[in-house]
C-alpha cells in the first residue's frame, strides 16, 4: 500500500508537468492530480477537497494576501508612471545597446533592479517586456534569449540569493524561523557571484547556436501581444529610484515588516507618480487585479502540495530525506528541492518545507544559514514546466513551452543548483 501511495504522488506529479505543458490551468490541473493523490491514498475525495487542498490554499493566501496585493500595485505605478522606463533607460545608458552581450546584460539588469526593488517577480515582466520588444528585433537578437535575460534577473539571485531581498520567496522562512531579510548575507551573496556569470555564460553560448543557424527575431518571436502605450512623459531616473530604494530601507534597516515597507512604498510611488499616470485609477484597480493569477496559481499549487504532504507516501519520503547521512544543509537542500519541484512553486512549495520541516532542522542549524540555504533551494527545482511564474512569463512573450522554456530550464533550474553547491559550501567555511 505505500507503494502505491509513493507511485501516485509521482504519477501526479508527472500529469501536472505534462498538463502545464499543454497550456492546461493550474487551477484545474490542481483538482485533478489532487483527486489522483486521494484515490492512490485511500483518502475521501470530500475530505480532500475541503480539508487538505482548501486548507493549503487559504492559508497561503491568509499569510501573503497583502504582500502579493502591494507588490502587484507597486509593479503597475512603476509600469504605467515610466518609471521602470527611465530606470531601464538609465541602466542602457551604462551597458549600452550596440553589442549583443551588452543587451543580455542590461535587460538581465534592469529586471533584477526593479525586482529587487521591490517589482513582484510575476509582473516585472510586462515592466520589461515593452523595452526588450524593439531592441532584440533591431539586433535581430533571438526572442527566447530574452526570456532567458529576463529570468536571470528575477528568479535567480534577486529572488532567493541576494541578502535585504524583498521578494516573498526570502521572506517566507522569516515566520518560521525569527530571522530577517538579511541573513547570511556572504552565502548568498557567493550563490549570486556563481549563478550570474554561469548564466551569462549559457545566454551568450545560446544566442551563439541561434546565429550558427541563421535564426534571429523573426524567426523566433513568438505571438507578437499587444505593447501598452509608451508614456511620452516619464520621471527623472533620481525620481523613479526613490520608492525602491525606500522600500529597502524600510524594510532592511528599519526593519519594517515586508507588508508594511510595500504599502510605503506605494504610497510614496503613488505621490510621486500622480502627475505621470494618465489614468491614476484605472492604474490601481488594474494593479489589484494583477494579483489574482499569480497568486491563484500559487496557492493552487500550494493545496495540491498539502493534499501531497498528508499522504503516506509524503511520510515515507520525509523519513528517507531526514536519514539522509551527512551535514543537515545537505538533506535540507534535497528536501526542499523536492518539495518545490512536486508543488511547482518556490514560494508555495518552500511554505511546505519550512511548515514540516522547518522546526527540526532549526535544532540542527544556525538559522541564519538555515534560513538562506532553505531559500536558495527554494529556486532550484522550483521552475520546472508547471510553475505557475514561468507560465506567466512564457504567455506574456508570447511564447509556448517548447518555444521557450529550454532557457528558463537552465537559466531557474540548472544555474541555481550549481550555486546551491558553493552556497553549502561557503555555509560549512562560515558557519562550520
Amino acid at each position: 500500500m505505500e507503494i502505491v501511495s509513493v507511485i501516485g504522488v509521482v504519477v501526479a506529479l508527472t500529469l501536472l508537468i505534462i498538463l502545464a505543458l499543454r497550456g492546461f490551468n493550474l487551477l484545474i490541473i490542481s483538482l485533478i492530480v489532487s483527486a489522483i493523490v486521494a484515490f492512490t491514498n485511500n483518502i475521501q475525495i470530500n475530505q480532500m477537497l475541503t480539508e487538505s487542498y482548501i486548507g493549503g490554499f487559504i492559508s497561503f493566501v491568509g499569510k501573503y494576501f497583502l504582500i502579493f496585493l502591494f507588490g502587484a500595485i507597486f509593479g503597475k505605478i512603476m509600469e504605467d508612471s515610466g518609471a521602470a522606463t527611465s530606470i531601464a533607460r538609465g541602466i542602457l545608458k551604462v551597458t549600452g545597446s550596440k553589442s549583443r552581450i551588452s543587451v543580455i546584460i542590461a535587460i538581465m539588469l534592469i529586471t533584477a533592479a526593479l525586482t529587487y526593488g521591490g517589482v513582484s517577480l510575476f509582473v516585472v515582466v510586462f515592466a520589461v517586456m515593452p523595452i526588450a520588444r524593439p531592441i532584440f528585433k533591431e539586433m535581430n537578437i533571438p526572442w527566447p534569449i530574452f526570456v532567458g535575460a529576463s529570468f536571470l534577473g528575477s528568479g535567480t539571485f534577486t529572488m532567493t540569493m541576494l541578502p535585504g531581498s524583498p521578494q516573498i520567496q526570502n521572506l517566507i522562512p522569516i515566520n518560521y524561523l525569527g530571522t530577517t531579510a538579511t541573513a547570511a548575507p556572504i552565502v548568498g551573496i557567493v550563490a549570486t557571484i556563481v549563478v550570474i556569470p554561469f548564466g551569462l555564460w549559457w545566454l551568450y553560448r545560446e544566442d551563439k547556436k541561434y546565429q550558427a543557424k541563421n535564426l534571429g527575431y523573426e524567426e523566433t518571436k513568438g505571438i507578437v501581444t499587444q505593447l501598452s502605450e509608451g508614456n511620452n512623459r516619464i520621471p527623472h531616473f533620481l525620481l523613479s529610484i526613490i520608492p525602491s530604494a525606500t522600500l529597502l530601507l524600510f524594510l532592511n534597516v528599519i526593519k519594517f515588516s515586508i507588508e508594511v515597507s510595500l504599502a510605503l512604498a506605494v504610497i510614496i510611488a503613488g505621490v510621486l507618480f500622480f502627475k505621470f499616470l494618465k489614468e491614476p485609477m484605472k492604474t490601481f484597480n488594474t494593479g489589484a487585479m494583477n494579483v489574482a493569477s499569480p497568486i491563484l496559481n500559487t496557492s493552487a499549487v500550494v493545496g495540491f502540495g498539502s493534499v501531497v504532504a498528508a499522504t503516506n507516501g509524503f511520510e515515507i519520503m520525509k523519513t528517507a530525506i531526514l536519514d539522509i547521512p551527512g551535514n543537515p544543509l545537505i538533506s535540507l537542500a534535497i528536501a526542499t528541492n523536492i518539495i518545490v519541484g512536486i508543488t511547482g512553486s518556490a514560494s508555495g512549495g518552500l511554505g511546505i518545507a519550512m511548515e514540516a520541516l522547518g522546526e527540526h532542522y532549526a535544532n540542527l542549524v544556525n538559522p541564519e544559514v538555515l534560513h538562506r540555504i532553505a531559500a536558495i533551494s527554494s529556486g532550484g527545482l522550483d521552475s520546472l514546466p508547471h510553475n505557475g511564474a514561468v507560465v506567466t512569463g512564457l504567455t506574456v512573450a508570447g511564447l509556448t513551452h517548447k518555444e521557450g522554456y529550454r532557457p528558463v530550464f537552465w537559466i531557474c533550474c540548472v544555474a541555481p543548483l550549481i550555486a546551491l553547491i558553493f552556497a553549502i559550501f561557503a555555509a560549512f567555511l562560515i558557519y562550520g
